[in-house]
């Protein structure tokens, strides 16, 4: 008997003519796998490429609020079906029929062109490298790489040149090498704090990987959900910042302190998700190697254009591909809308024949 991952199915293919409202670009109706992706074929490695991700914004009647954001996907819709038999073609006939799907679909959204169906041999797929996972404690490390991890921690509670204090207030940080650091980190290119390229690097590495559609708001907190007193978060946060087992037990733990936004330009990232992410990749590069402790300080190890090159690869693999805030426009990159010029507008939808032939 043929192992599952070589076995043949159908397979029912079809182009989303307007975005569908889902959580998750992959789930199950009638036992069937539903994919949404970028292209309907399969990557090197035997996975459906990533769909695009944008978000639907519904106003609801009565009391005045913001609009209720919905999740969505734009690109095709992959169907598989387990088997070749009777009771897999009398689904795909089934799925023929549904001219939409997800939620909201009696509004317009999800609304798909079939185009095709074939039979396929299930390849079996290369493992995807591991994903990064957030500690839940620091354990034991060595004095610099703690007080790397401590810079990291504070850098976003004091006022620099480029911005303040992203809880309003600013913290006052006892060390002096921490707080020239937390404080230069935007502008300290000639100084001799060798804290400041580690900020420098994994500040952005995690501004990289996080942010993703922009959305841009007045505001640091979820105002919503009640006002938030800076002033005692700024306290907190400075009795805690001579254990950095505290301090990051208060950022990974703390609920009101996960309603700060890590930017007023994209306020769909949490500023809790930014400084965890920093201080895991800071020590996860530790154990591999890419830092070192020299002279009680430490240091970037060098590396080739090799390496290099394959760092930035990794990078992009990570980090989906998303719109970017020059690309999705200057003036309110969060609220910009298809044109009807757009390639899915249904206007403009290509118009296909099927043939069935089961």
């Amino acid at each position: 008997m043929a192992s599952m991952s070589n076995s043949k199915c159908l397979r029912l293919i079809g182009k989303l003519i307007t975005p569908i409202v889902i959580s998750k670009p992959i789930f199950f109706v009638k036992g069937c796998k539903i994919t949404i992706t970028k292209n309907p074929s399969e990557n090197e490695r035997g996975y459906l490429p990533y769909p695009k991700k944008i978000h639907y914004g519904k106003l609801v009647k009565g009391i005045r609020k913001a609009p209720t954001i919905k999740s969505c996907y734009q690109g095709f819709v992959v169907v598989d079906f387990p088997g070749e038999n009777n009771q897999a073609k009398k689904k795909l006939q089934w799925f023929f029929s549904l001219e939409s799907l997800g939620a909201h679909h009696n509004e317009g959204m999800g609304k798909i062109k079939w185009l095709e169906f074939k039979e396929i041999t299930r390849a079996k797929k290369q493992p995807l490298q591991m994903k990064l996972k957030i500690r839940k404690g620091l354990g034991h490390h060595p004095k610099p790489l703690q007080l790397a991890i401590k810079a990291l921690l504070l850098h976003d509670f004091v006022h620099t040149e480029k911005h303040e204090s992203k809880i309003y207030q600013e913290v006052e940080i006892n060390n002096r090498l921490i707080r020239e650091a937390c404080k230069n980190h935007h502008n300290g290119e000639n100084s001799n704090n060798w804290l400041i390229p580690i900020i420098k690097k994994y500040d952005g590495k995690a501004a990289f990987l996080n942010r993703r559609i922009p959305r841009r708001e007045e505001r640091r907190y979820d105002y919503e959900n009640g006002e938030i007193d800076c002033k005692e978060i700024a306290k907190i946060i400075t009795e805690k910042q001579n254990n950095i087992y505290e301090l990051y037990n208060y950022v990974y733990y703390d609920k009101t302190f996960d309603r700060f936004f890590e930017t007023i330009d994209f306020t769909n990232n949490k500023l809790r998700n930014h400084l965890l992410l920093m201080t895991n990749l800071l020590i996860n590069d530790f154990k591999k190697g890419k830092l070192a402790v020299q002279n009680n300080k430490l240091v970037i190890v060098s590396t080739s254009a090799k390496e290099k090159e394959r760092i930035h690869s990794e990078l992009k693999m990570l980090k989906r591909i998303y719109p970017s805030k020059k690309e999705a426009g200057n003036n309110n990159p969060a609220l910009q809308e298809p044109t009807a010029k757009d390639k899915n507008h249904p206007i403009n939808a290509e118009k296909y024949d099927l043939r069935w032939d089961i």
